[in-house]
């Protein structure tokens, strides 16, 4: 590839990261970016999609030691009763999931306003809640966690989920999660309820948004 982007003549200076300068036509500015010699802060690199089926989604490579922030996306989470959706970490890379999570959620639904979702001790931590074994009661949403590779803190997400609940009411339900325990997490396992069990269907993809040192 080409690092004398955007110049013309002779005295052509070489791009790097940093350190771009020029006049770039479309083109140029998109391989500037792909080759990484150009900043797009925040852009999502897609790891992992899973779509699964009477099973837990579990992600056992986050590439915590690339990415201080990863981006799931939930497509139609489907459960088989009517229970919670959340998720555990793992310190040993999905051998075991621990327990013991806090987290504060508003949830809303159509008919009936709003309330809070909250615990200081839950072993797992929770999306949304009051989705059911009915075919469309289904959720959507996203979620963003956050400093799961440091040892030195804890590791904290924020979501948003959308979703048809037990009464076949539209809902949502956002918030943030924290897992007690300061420490490195390198896996994650999504489920139903709060012992986070087999999800009926779900397809769930992990993202890292990047980052430049």
């Amino acid at each position: 590839m080409s690092n004398e982007f955007g110049y013309i003549g002779t005295a052509k200076p070489t791009q790097a990261v940093k350190s771009n300068s020029g006049v770039f036509s479309v083109n140029e500015h998109k391989e500037l970016i792909e080759d990484e010699k150009i900043l797009s802060f925040g852009q999502l690199e897609l790891i992992q999609t899973q779509t699964v089926s009477s099973a837990v989604c579990d992600f056992t490579a986050l590439q915590e030691s690339t990415y201080d922030i990863h981006f799931f996306t939930f497509t139609d989470v489907h459960i088989g009763s009517q229970t919670e959706f959340g998720y555990r970490l793992s310190n040993d890379g999905g051998s075991s999931f621990e327990t013991t999570y806090r987290f504060g959620n508003t949830r809303l639904i159509a008919d009936a306003g709003h309330a809070e979702r909250v615990s200081t001790g839950q072993d797992s931590a929770r999306l949304c809640g009051d989705i059911d074994a009915a075919a469309h009661s289904l959720a959507n949403g996203y979620l963003y966690l956050h400093n799961a590779g440091d040892s030195a803190t804890n590791t904290f997400s924020n979501s948003h989920m959308v979703f048809e609940d037990f009464q076949d009411i539209g809902a949502m339900e956002y918030g943030g999660q924290q897992y007690n325990t300061v420490e490195r997490n390198n896996a994650i396992r999504f489920g139903a309820g709060t012992g986070v069990t087999a999800l009926t269907s779900a397809t769930i993809s992990l993202y890292g948004i990047k980052r430049y040192s």
